[in-house]
């Protein structure tokens, strides 16, 4: 199941989707926007291009900058697929299970949104999702018309990495329930599947930043070196971020038992997405607190890299590469709901 809950469909084709460029936009990253390339062709997705591009990626956050400020982005040759899925990282966005059967958003209230629902199944909530239309707006004219890639969809952020895990080898094997924690910079959000469907989703108010930034203080330290220690081996930083990380596995602890007690759904399996650096701690932590096993997944496991077009990911770090998991569940999403 493809759960990128694309905010607006932008185009339409005749022929198959099979070749589309994903790209997280309001992403913060100083090394770039993140961009994947993918193309899918007989039932296998092939990795054609990956890194960050030099592009003005700041996203408006009020209606008149938006309507002032629409930079042009022309993409580098080997990221001009047909067409492109946006996913915009928006503080204003929201992502979250409707109460009932035909919730109003109430964020809809505020100011205007552009909005999508969708739901696993049955039995479940729908899962809604959206952003300010004035965003969404400012998105589409980001590509011109007439040069490759064409805006395809525009997706939330959080709803489009939810591909990453989803359509991961490791991840597919699974049956029964499983428990994915995606780390972003300023969140965490906690999923649970069954079957493959998705059963919950929730968010938790501290990201991969809060962990850089107590190592950064705490060992005097700036930012990038934190990234360092968290992925070295020579000093354990698990006394100095052990307080932040438990109280987010404290919210796993409390989903897993809601999933046990409401729906009678044992989970057995717990994944971990998207932390660039310091994998290894968070599943120590989470092993001595939970007794189980936080399996960390690569963001790029689901696509078949391509050598000799591979353009810029064969030389990212591993830590570059976690920073791609929205750019690439964004394409993946719209491969798989093409």
């Amino acid at each position: 199941m493809a759960t990128g809950l694309s905010i607006s469909a932008l185009t339409r084709q005749s022929k198959p989707l099979t070749d589309i460029v994903g790209i997280e936009v309001g992403s913060g990253n100083p090394d770039g926007v993140p961009a994947v390339r993918l193309r899918k062709r007989n039932g296998r997705f092939e990795l054609l291009a990956a890194g960050f591009l030099p592009l003005p990626g700041t996203l408006p956050l009020d209606l008149e900058t938006a309507q002032n400020s629409t930079p042009v982005w022309l993409l580098p040759r080997p990221f001009q697929a047909p067409y492109a899925a946006l996913a915009l990282s928006s503080p204003l966005g929201f992502l979250r299970h409707a109460a009932e059967t035909g919730e109003e958003t109430p964020d809809k209230h505020a100011t205007p949104f552009r909005t999508a629902s969708r739901a696993s199944t049955p039995e479940s909530p729908a899962l809604l999702t959206g952003l300010p239309e004035f965003q969404a707006a400012w998105a589409a004219r980001l590509l011109p018309e007439g040069r490759r890639p064409t805006a395809r969809s525009i997706q939330f952020s959080p709803a489009a990495a939810l591909n990453a895990l989803t359509t991961s080898p490791d991840f597919k094997t699974v049956s029964g329930t499983a428990i994915a924690l995606f780390a972003f910079a300023e969140f965490t959000s906690i999923t649970a599947f069954q079957e493959g469907q998705l059963m919950l989703y929730r968010e938790h108010a501290a990201g991969y930043l809060h962990l850089r930034k107590v190592v950064s203080q705490h060992m005097g330290i700036d930012m990038a070196l934190a990234d360092s220690l968290l992925d070295d081996t020579l000093v354990d930083p698990t006394p100095i971020i052990e307080p932040v990380l438990r109280p987010l596995f404290r919210q796993v602890e409390i989903s897993s038992d809601f999933l046990l007690r409401r729906r009678n759904c044992k989970a057995d399996h717990f994944f971990l997405c998207g932390v660039p650096a310091g994998g290894r701690y968070w599943s120590s932590v989470f092993a001595q607190m939970m007794s189980h096993t936080l399996t960390p997944l690569p963001p790029l496991d689901g696509a078949e890299a391509l050598p000799r077009s591979n353009f810029g990911a064969e030389s990212l770090s591993p830590i570059r590469k976690q920073l791609l998991m929205t750019a690439y569940g964004a394409a993946r999403a719209a491969l798989e709901d093409a």
